[in-house]
């Protein structure tokens, strides 16, 4: 019993990371109540709900399914020598994950189903034993075994309800009923694959743990009901290509629920998309804080490169949304912004319907309800994603039979986000497209390209004699028979195309980047084909128009007339939205122009200033955008240097005077421009430099190979630099300035700086040689 409660215990103890922002009933708003009474009317009439004897159905054949696992798990111990007793100990445990877990499934939703078996049970023994098991059991339809999967799958129809069966082997010898998988301890010892499959029901239960109230009636289970139908009918529904799953739906109402513990379902709602409109992804949403565990090894998530971090609160901790690219991101964001100004919107005209209901005649509190009903109806129309985009590209699948065609209809739909956004292969994200995006459900028929600028035909392939009395029906009656939607082997998937016309130099040409996607389906990581491929699983691409679409996929718009009209709007709108990026573009670089005559005038002010202090005429001003190489000053000093330096070149380096530089950077200007010396005036000639502004530094700092340097002429100069001496030759140089001002001899002041400089450069360089010898005799 201590140890059922320490994974209790530790869940108490988890941290809510967002704070509580109201905890009071919000019923004190005039318009909450109103709003409310519409949403649940809304819903009542939109939102289908699992009956109860439904619900008690599914749960019954959960039950059945935890006795074919048992017995299963039972015969395998048995087969690999288990004693009677001891296979029959063994064990193992069924849970369900997501929306059965959490109650809110809807009519004909699929159920997760996880096993836990110990650790004499193998993936092996799950697809070569338990598989043909479930084939000999009448209940079962439609079975599809995935063993190569990243997470091995079995799905099946049980009884007509959908399931998906993962197995998750512990390092244990038995399976007790009693054990807590919610304890992060049966982590040690798991291995990659079965610690993912047991991060779906650990991070149910924890989902629900966390909710405010979700054992009193909380209003999560409303607000993750109106979110799954806004995002199957807006088009973001699917985890695989990129969108919002229902593991991220949780997670978000989830926190939605934590900051507003005590709102409505319509409050929720409106807090939701308040929230998420303007959430900033680089915080990730955290439901709790992460538990790090010394004993386990597996990592938290830590990612920076995920662009919309959902993580999970269980250990360890994942992204639930890492397939999101950037055009996913962008049309999420989108519909962020669209969902909350509709329910504001909603909001407001409940509001006013609250206020004057007692004086409004039936007719106008009718249409006022009305009104209000009708913006609830908004959030949740159909996609526009049929009529707003350039071109469309059309990817047509067919298989011989409809359980490959199941199984290739999935891989493609997991590979589909690779063909939009890749970053290592090519892909539709690397050409000039201003937006991508590829719609995540599937089309039930093949599109034939017709004639151009003419609506395209539809087709639907259906499996041949695919019912078991069809083989001995003829005509007809045969045909109707395989031409069930369940026998259907053919579909398609679409992806609109937007081109960006500031990039685009070219005709776009898409088939280097589908042929080498192409290339990648069916085979592994290393090239080898997928064994689950089979003959007959075909892809086939084209792009159409959007005159060239078929009908059908204009039906959920009102037909091809109604797409037509969102098609002009859209475009009247996409064109004032350049305009408006057009101008804002114009102002801006007006700004930037104006700031950069700002900086030039100011500049040029330095450089008139500077001008000033070297002597320079008014006439001789000069452009501060090309200073080093339109102005040249001749100066008699500097040429005077140039001559002595050829003198001292001729007579020797004994005769040479100079002092020895270092090259950096001192008494600079803010423009750039060299200051004027404080000891120039008592330079001798040859070191008397006279710079010219914007001259680097380099050419000025010559050095003759002795660690001297002597003058320069105008022509160098230096002015993105100064420069200091040594610390010998700076000592040398000022005692000779002593001299020179007390006896004020120019002359005398060469000659003795040039002897006092190079015998402190002699000193200094014995110096250095002794120090040699000595670190050579050490």
């Amino acid at each position: 019993r201590a140890q059922a409660a320490q994974p209790l215990l530790a869940m108490s103890n988890l941290q809510q990371v967002y704070p509580v922002d109201d905890q009071t009933p919000d019923a004190r708003l005039e318009y909450a109540a109103a709003a409310e009474r519409s949403l649940a009317k809304w819903m009542a009439d939109n939102i289908d709900v699992e009956s109860p004897e439904e619900s008690d159905r599914r749960r019954k054949l959960v039950f059945q399914l935890t006795y074919i696992f048992l017995e299963w798990v039972r015969d395998v111990c048995l087969s690999k020598g288990w004693s009677e007793e001891e296979a029959s100990q063994a064990g193992g445990l069924l849970h369900t994950s997501g929306s059965f877990k959490l109650a809110i499934n809807e009519p004909g939703a699929d159920i997760d189903v996880i096993c836990v078996a110990p650790s004499s049970v193998t993936h092996e023994d799950f697809f070569r034993t338990l598989t043909p098991r479930l084939q000999s059991d009448r209940r079962v339809e439609n079975l599809n075994a995935i063993e190569t999967a990243r997470v091995p799958i079995i799905t099946f129809d049980f009884d007509g309800v959908n399931i998906d069966l993962q197995l998750a082997t512990l390092p244990l010898k038995k399976v007790p009923p009693s054990l807590d998988i919610t304890d992060d301890m049966i982590l040690k010892g798991c291995s990659e694959s079965s610690k993912d499959v047991l991060g779906g029901p650990r991070a149910t239960i924890m989902i629900a743990k966390l909710i405010p109230g979700f054992d009193r009636g909380s209003n999560f289970r409303g607000l993750v009901r109106v979110l799954r139908k806004w995002c199957k009918k807006r088009g973001i529904y699917s985890n695989k290509a990129g969108f919002l799953g229902g593991i991220n739906i949780n997670i978000l109402s989830t926190l939605v629920c934590q900051m507003y513990p005590m709102a409505t379902t319509s409050t929720l709602v409106r807090k939701f998309f308040f929230l998420f409109h303007r959430w900033n992804w680089q915080n990730p949403v955290l439901l709790c804080r992460p538990v790090e565990h010394t004993e386990l090894t597996w990592p938290n998530w830590s990612s920076e490169r995920d662009l919309m971090p959902i993580i999970t609160p269980n250990y360890p901790t994942i992204n639930s949304t890492y397939n999101v690219n950037k055009w996913t991101l962008k049309v999420m964001r989108e519909e962020f912004v669209r969902g909350r100004q509709i329910v504001e919107q909603a909001a407001r005209e409940a509001g006013l319907l609250e206020v004057s209901a007692e004086s409004l005649p039936p007719d106008e509190l009718e249409q006022a309800e009305a009104t209000v009903m009708e913006c609830w109806d908004r959030l949740v129309e159909p996609s526009d994603f049929p009529a707003v985009y350039e071109r469309y590209l059309i990817l047509n699948i067919q298989a011989n039979t409809v359980d490959d065609y199941n199984s290739w209809k999935g891989y493609i739909e997991s590979r589909l986000r690779l063909l939009v956004q890749h970053h290592r292969a090519p892909c539709l994200g690397q050409l000039p497209f201003s937006s991508i995006r590829a719609w995540p459900k599937e089309f039930d028929f093949r599109v034939q390209k017709g004639k151009p600028n003419r609506a395209a035909e539809t087709v639907v392939v259906y499996e041949e004699e695919q019912d078991k009395n069809a083989a001995g029906k003829k005509g007809n009656e045969a045909a109707e028979e395989s031409a069930k939607p369940e026998n259907r082997v053919c579909g398609c998937y679409m992806i609109g195309l937007n081109v960006d016309k500031r990039r685009k130099r070219k005709l776009i040409n898409l088939d280097g980047v589908l042929e080498s996607w192409k290339k990648g389906l069916g085979v592994d990581v290393i090239g080898n084909p997928l064994p689950w491929v089979r003959e007959g699983m075909t892809i086939d691409f084209d792009a159409y128009s959007f005159k060239e679409l078929p009908d059908v996929v204009m039906e959920p718009l009102g037909g091809r007339s109604a797409a037509s009209q969102i098609r002009r709007l859209s475009k009247r709108k996409q064109h004032e939205e350049e305009k408006e990026a057009a101008l804002r573009d114009l102002e801006r670089k007006k700004q930037e122009q104006e700031e950069l005559e700002k900086e030039k005038a100011a500049a040029a002010e330095v450089g008139a200033l500077e001008e000033a202090r070297f002597g320079a005429t008014s006439d001789e001003a000069m452009d501060e955008g090309a200073a080093s190489l339109k102005r040249e000053r001749d100066i008699d000093e500097d040429l005077d240097a140039q001559e002595r330096k050829r003198a001292r070149r001729d007579a020797g380096p004994e005769e040479r005077d100079g002092v020895s530089l270092e090259v950096s950077v001192k008494e600079v200007a803010a423009d750039g421009t060299v200051l004027e010396h404080p000891f120039r005036a008592q330079f001798p000639s040859c070191l008397a430099f006279h710079p010219r502004r914007g001259t680097p530094a380099a050419e000025l700092l010559r050095s003759d190979g002795n660690g001297l340097v002597a003058g320069t002429s105008a022509a160098a100069g230096f002015g993105a630099g100064g420069w200091i001496m040594t610390s010998a030759a700076q000592a040398a140089f000022e005692r000779v300035v002593e001299n020179a001002a007390a006896d004020g001899g120019a002359e005398e002041t060469k000659a003795t700086m040039a002897e006092e400089a190079m015998a402190e450069e002699a000193r200094a360089e014995e110096a250095r040689a002794e120090e040699a010898r000595a670190e050579e005799a050490r």
